[in-house]
């Protein structure tokens, strides 16, 4: 493979859902994939036998797919240097941990659970810190190994790290990093069970997949030096890190649901678009710089994007902020994205269009909802709002602002005004043809000017009795949209009320 050519992975562990950390991970690594027409790449890294489910793989591909975040190779899309489960690649690791073993590099570590926690508890007893490891298997003597095996004890295989020097990375986000070599702990690469630990196994199969930058969350950092030692061991160049700062919630606390929704999946089916989704997520910890709208498309962020203008601070995330964008997504949207969107909310209630309304231009469901989405305009700015929205213009039983109904419809002028106009449409609408705006704003002006009233006086009462609310599109739109016969009908059933 080219060596000049960017490829990059995201490579969660299936314990579960696709939190937005996650998410966010894989788009900084996707859209520099794309800025670099470079490879992103998908691996699962699935070694904790014990933790992870078929469920959460799927959740993360969904998760995934909604925001539009293509894999070039992954599960699915197989590539020359797969297979993307690492379950699937222990051979793999067993023939690196050979060359480790080969160069002295690795020891057999016998020390249970039990050994360990005795250990640090005695250590602690004694007032001395406790790192993970205190180097018991390091040195052991050829019979102390022939007892172990001869009692059957499994073992496992650490690293041996140095013992004074500095282990260092130049970070693409936050600069140099250093760690004291002497505080390192010699940590196990392979477990007892046969199965890699996630710094081995990372490091083996970015190596081998060709991974140029490694991009992830800061939680990470620690994990680099030992990543670097392996590296090292082997004889390996490394990748280029970069250390993405952490999420907040609101209160500038790691962000967790206490803080509302957290997965991918929960904003799906709160009603945010995954356009939206994405240049949100993108916002937190990259600067598009000052000035600029924050309302991009994802093409926009494709060529915007830079591994430079990532934050080292940590970025809280906005719950309002990301409605606002979601608004803004939505009202950018032309009219058969608005579509698509709304007709499963109108399937999922089992409202559907009657051609017995009446309604001008409207031939079926699709028709009928592009009429009501270029009616609501601007105000189509929220998936969850849409049905509220629209109820009216499907059902009878739609809810109604209680305070504007006893204002507007209950009082016995009202009432008088609503049997009147309803009488009025009967006479002065067409019979036999859909009417149209205009045709009901001329029968409202006409029976004003006969009783003697503003017009006002009918168009509010009008309003809350064809709809439940203060507040709609234009009235005469709003009738023309209902048809005929249904507008009557209401305007009488109030009157009656």
């Amino acid at each position: 493979m080219s060596q000049t050519q960017v490829r990059v992975r995201f490579a969660p562990s299936p314990t579960g859902y696709l939190h937005v950390g996650g998410a966010r991970t894989a788009l900084f690594n996707w859209l520099f994939a794309r800025n670099q027409q470079g490879v992103f790449v998908l691996r699962i890294e699935d070694t904790d036998q014990e933790r992870s489910t078929e469920a959460s793989v799927g959740a993360i591909l969904r998760g995934l797919s909604w925001l539009g975040l293509d894999w070039d190779e992954g599960p699915g899309k197989d590539g020359p240097w797969g297979p993307y489960f690492q379950s699937e690649r222990r051979p793999l690791y067993r023939e690196t941990l050979a060359q480790l073993r080969a160069a002295g590099h690795v020891y057999r570590c016998f020390c249970t659970d039990a050994d360990l926690q005795r250990r640090e508890q005695t250590a602690r007893d004694a007032g001395r810190g406790w790192d993970g490891y205190d180097g018991h298997c390091r040195d052991l003597t050829a019979a102390q190994v022939a007892a172990y095996e001869t009692d059957g004890r499994p073992a496992a295989w650490r690293l041996r790290t140095p013992a004074d020097g500095v282990t260092f990375w130049y970070d693409i986000v936050v600069g140099k990093r250093e760690f004291q070599n002497a505080v390192l702990t010699d940590r196990v690469l392979m477990k007892a069970d046969g199965f890699p630990t996630y710094n081995f196994a990372a490091v083996v199969d970015d190596h081998a997949m060709g991974i140029t930058h490694v991009l992830r969350g800061d939680d990470h950092v620690s994990n680099t030096p030992l990543q670097l030692l392996i590296y090292a061991a082997l004889g390996w160049p490394p990748p280029k890190f970069g250390h993405m700062p952490m999420i907040l919630g609101p209160d500038r606390k790691r962000l967790s649901k206490r803080h509302g929704a957290v997965a991918v999946e929960e904003f799906q089916a709160q009603g945010i678009v995954p356009q939206a989704m994405v240049n949100y997520l993108a916002l937190l910890g990259w600067s598009i710089g000052a000035g600029g709208d924050e309302v991009l498309s994802v093409d926009a962020l494709i060529k915007r994007f830079s591994l430079k203008k990532v934050n080292s601070s940590p970025a809280a995330f906005d719950y309002d902020k990301l409605e606002h964008i979601n608004s803004q997504h939505l009202k950018r949207m032309g009219p058969a994205e608005r579509r698509t969107l709304a007709l499963p909310l109108l399937a999922e209630r089992g409202w559907v269009y009657d051609p017995a309304w009446m309604v001008p231009g409207a031939a079926d469901q699709a028709g009928y909802v592009d009429r009501l989405l270029a009616l609501l305009g601007g105000r189509f700015s929220s998936l969850r709002l849409l049905p509220e929205q629209l109820g009216f213009f499907f059902v009878e039983d739609f809810p109604r602002d209680e305070a504007a109904w006893q204002e507007h419809v209950a009082t016995a002028t009202n009432r008088a005004h609503l049997a009147a106009l309803g009488a009025a449409l009967a006479q002065g609408l067409p019979a036999a043809e859909p009417a149209v705006a205009a045709a009901y704003e001329a029968v409202v002006r006409d029976l004003a000017a006969g009783l003697g009233v503003p017009a006002g006086d009918l168009i509010h009462p009008a309003r809350v009795a064809l709809s439940g609310q203060v507040r709609s599109a234009g009235i005469f739109e709003v009738m023309e949209a209902l048809g005929g016969p249904r507008v009557i009908a209401r305007l009488q059933r109030a009157a009656g009320a």
